[in-house]
This record gives structure tokens, sequence and C-alpha cells, in this order.
């Protein structure tokens, strides 16, 4: 591994239709704060940077689906794509992180908030940016 490891991590989130009043919302806010950042060193642990020193650094952004026991659906898909080389070795090993860690028991550990969590956006960033 060359550097030390960042990655930024969001999780898309959408709390549907229904009613919640502020003090529900923000202990709801809190239980999927502390269940993404779960996933995200959960990823991290699995990733290994590629050598992108030599390029432009580059940050890579993620978008995939988890089912209700926690495993992949369908394929993580690459957001805003480049052709750069650097880019393309980030967005590799981004995807291969993501598979290897999974499945991700923390979404079948909290049945309750599957709606919330089952869509995740994540950034990889290189050690340069």
């Amino acid at each position: 591994m060359v550097g030390r490891a960042v990655m930024a991590f969001s999780l898309a989130i959408s709390l549907g239709t229904s009613a919640v009043q502020a003090s529900d919302k923000k202990a709801l806010d809190l239980q999927v704060q502390a269940i993404a950042q779960k996933i995200r060193l959960s990823i991290q642990a699995c990733w290994n940077i590629p050598d992108t020193r030599k390029d432009i650094a580059r940050t890579v952004t993620v978008k995939f689906k988890l089912d209700k026991d926690g495993t992949i659906i369908g394929k993580p898909e690459i957001i805003k794509p480049s052709r750069a080389k650097s880019f393309d070795l980030l967005a590799k090993s981004s995807i291969r992180a993501i598979i290897r860690c999974a499945p991700y028991d923390v979404i079948a550990e909290n049945p309750a908030l599957y709606d919330e969590l089952k869509d995740v956006i994540i950034n990889f960033s290189s050690p340069e940016n």
C-alpha cells in the first residue's frame, strides 16, 4: 500500500414518505451514520490502493445497492467514469474492495433500517488527493 489510505464516504439516505418527528429523525440519523461508518471501515480494510503517483490523483465515486441480507444486488457502478489511467486503476480497485467485503452483515442485523441503507454511494480518493 502506498501512502496513507484516504477514503471519503457518503451514504445516500432516503427516509421515505412517512412522517418522522424531529426527535425520532435525529435518533434514526445517528443509527444510520453509525452503520454507514461500519460499512466504510469494512470497505477501507478491503481496499488495496493502487499506485497513482505518476498520474493526476483522482476521486472515484461508486454506487451500489444492497439486499436485505447485506449482499450486493447487481454490479457496483462508477459514477462519471474517466479514461485516465489513474482513474481506471482507482475505479477497479474500488469495485474490488466493495465486492471483496460483501456481504455487509450490518444491513441484515438492522432490518428496520434497510430502506435507509440499501442504496450506497461511496467516494474513494487516492492518497495524493
